[in-house]
């Protein structure tokens, strides 16, 4: 292997296949993925991802970047990649007066959360806690403060980002402000990204939450009475995130709910908590509840409601599609695939979209889709077998419901890539963007994503 300084310089850093750490650091959550990378770097600073970047390009490897590890394509590995493990890579750093965050490069959601509720702010990120800030902010962020403060990638302010030519820039709306819009929504295309600083907010640190459960048999009358209360609420004070699941059989449910498909809605006011009581008690009323522990709660406790239905590794098959109205037609397409799972362990989501996150323009942002009403997500979970059958239930479900979609565009957080997927969900920004990739990353060194090709 050539370029002995710089793996010199990389030291015990370094992880190639005969390392004991090798299997370790190559796995990821989804363990349909079996990649093998040529090598891994465990990165504890920035100058150490500079370093894999130049190796890298001597040996002429792709890169990809790997910490939470969560995506359902498994970008944080490649076969014959160098990885660059950044989950070592933790500051944050919170400034109250200008209620601004800078986040290293291997902070998890739950991390920051954690980190930022100490002040009473909040960065509006996903809804999971495993997942890293980068991942969720560099291709969109849709979380519960969409409405009132909208993407994760709206609100970042300036980044550092090591170019396919290790360099190191800093940038923001003066400097490399032609990369600096790529990064807010174009995903992991044009660098490794080592730092962040975020606009936070002050949210909590308790806030009024929305966290009713109901029978799945309930599902058509629940849909339909929820979109007709969204169409009318205040969308920058309420955003909805409706979840079907089966219940697992564990011992803290009663017995009647176990293998139980439920639909469970969370969600969050935003502004004072004795004012909203009355505006989301609606959502509170959709059907009969099987449970309802709306309450005021800590905010953390609100971003982990949905930790327990994710396990920490298993054969994950997805998709996502952006949705206009719920028409009888599509929802009846809709609910007749998710009463027909190909397994008991099926996560579909359903997100309210508006407020904020639709007041950007698509040219301030790549993130193009501003004016969907719902965001779809579903993941079905193999755990006995199925992949087959799991795989081929979610390319039916594409499939079936691209025809109700918005653009036929998709949430490229949770979608394996395809061509007509980076094509759809980017629309009229992808050719301003494959000028920047052009420009810093002319090879397609980081290609382990929803790649944009380079143009001529």
């Amino acid at each position: 292997m050539g370029n002995l300084q710089v793996e010199h310089e990389l030291g015990s850093k370094l992880v190639l296949p005969n390392s004991d750490q090798y299997e370790e650091r190559r796995q990821i959550f989804n363990s349909v993925i079996d990649y093998k990378p040529a090598a891994i770097v465990v990165c504890e600073t920035e100058q150490d991802v500079v370093a894999s970047v130049k190796l890298a390009k001597a040996q002429k490897w792709s890169v990809a970047v790997k910490n939470g590890g969560h995506h359902l394509a498994g970008f944080a590995v490649a076969e014959g990649s160098l990885v660059v493990d950044i989950t070592n890579m933790k500051s944050i750093q919170v400034n109250e007066n200008l209620k601004t965050v800078e986040v290293a490069a291997g902070v998890k959601s739950g991390e920051l959360n954690n980190e930022t509720q100490k002040y009473g702010l909040a960065v509006p990120l996903g809804t999971a806690s495993g997942t890293g800030v980068f991942g969720v902010a560099l291709s969109g962020g849709i979380g519960y403060l969409r409405g009132v403060h909208g993407l994760t990638c709206d609100n970042i302010i300036c980044a550092s980002i090591v170019t396919a030519e290790g360099e190191l820039l800093e940038v923001d709306e003066n400097n490399h402000p032609d990369l600096f819009w790529a990064i807010r929504g174009g995903g992991g295309n044009f660098g490794v990204v080592t730092k962040l600083v975020f606009q936070a907010y002050e949210v909590g640190p308790e806030v009024l939450a929305l966290d009713v459960m109901y029978d799945y048999a309930d599902a058509k009358g629940i849909f339909t009475k929820a979109q007709a209360y969204i169409k009318l609420a205040p969308k920058e004070s309420v955003a909805v995130n409706f979840t079907v699941a089966t219940l697992p059989p564990d011992p803290s449910l009663p017995e009647f709910l176990h293998f139980k498909k439920v639909i469970m809605v969370l969600g969050l006011y935003a502004g004072d908590a004795n004012e909203g009581e009355s505006i989301v008690q609606p959502l509170r009323e959709l059907a009969k509840p099987i449970a309802d522990q709306t309450a005021v709660m800590p905010f953390l406790q609100l971003q982990q409601k949905l930790d327990p239905m994710i396990p920490p590794r298993v054969n994950c098959f997805g998709t996502s599609l952006f949705l206009d109205e719920l028409t009888e037609e599509s929802l009846d397409a809709f609910l007749g695939f998710v009463d027909s799972p190909p397994a008991p362990g099926i996560l579909v989501q359903l997100w309210s979209l508006g407020g904020k996150m639709n007041e950007i323009t698509a040219d301030q942002s790549p993130f193009a889709i501003r004016d969907a009403k719902w965001a779809l997500l579903v993941d079905a979970m193999a755990m006995n077998g199925e992949d087959e059958a799991c795989q081929k239930w979610i390319d039916e479900v594409y499939e079936g419901l691209l025809p109700f979609s918005h653009n036929k565009a998709s949430y490229l957080n949770a979608i394996c890539p395809a061509p007509d997927v980076t094509t759809h969900a980017f629309g009229q920004n992808l050719e301003r963007l494959a000028q920047v990739k052009k420009q810093y990353d002319p090879t397609n060194t980081f290609r382990n994503n929803h790649n944009i090709e380079v143009t001529e």
